[in-house]
């Protein structure tokens, strides 16, 4: 239960951060090019891991990238920019619960799907307390990553949307909404 609280202040330390400024997005897409070819290198060795949860997005690409042997590359291309890990990172974490925020209502119908699931499975008499219970554990992690989605300021998602386009393709990222 000690987990709770943490978590609940990592929530709210997103929901409290500054929001994105134009000069903030423009330096960090200009550094995120140039570490693309080193971010692909560590992808290729397989050290980068998953990370399901929303609220440790930021912290574990800092702690994943000082550990990989590129941290000291990773560390010139942000010198460049006047930028340091933690920063960039936080900055990467918002852009891209922003550009999932600017594609929410393609995401309905898969919440929809989840919320219905979520209850049916909870509704369901069969079930004893205890296993509805590891249910709700089991559902945590999406719930949090709907949650913190949901949280994205406006301002966020207004600055971002008309950019979802290049950051994607300069970047190489996919969003898959099925």
């Amino acid at each position: 239960m000690r987990l709770l609280p943490l978590l609940l202040l990592l929530i709210g330390a997103y929901a409290n951060a500054a929001n994105l400024t134009q000069q903030q997005i423009d330096n960090w897409f200009e550094a995120s090019k140039m570490l693309k070819p080193i971010v692909e290198k560590i992808e290729e060795e397989n050290t980068l891991e998953e990370v399901e949860n929303p609220s440790e997005l930021a912290e574990q690409m800092v702690l994943q990238l000082n550990q990989s042997a590129y941290a000291n590359e990773v560390k010139q291309v942000l010198d460049k920019y006047n930028l340091d890990l933690e920063h960039w990172a936080a900055t990467t974490e918002q852009v891209i619960f922003a550009i999932l925020a600017v594609n929410l209502e393609e995401y309905k119908p898969q919440l929809e799907v989840y919320e219905n699931m979520k209850q049916q499975l909870l509704d369901n008499p069969e079930l004893s307390a205890e296993q509805k219970q590891q249910l709700l554990e089991s559902f945590e992690i999406g719930d949090q990553w709907f949650t913190q989605l949901q949280s994205v300021p406006q301002s966020d998602i207004d600055l971002i949307a008309p950019q979802v386009s290049k950051i994607s393709q300069e970047l190489g990222w996919e969003f898959d909404t099925n």
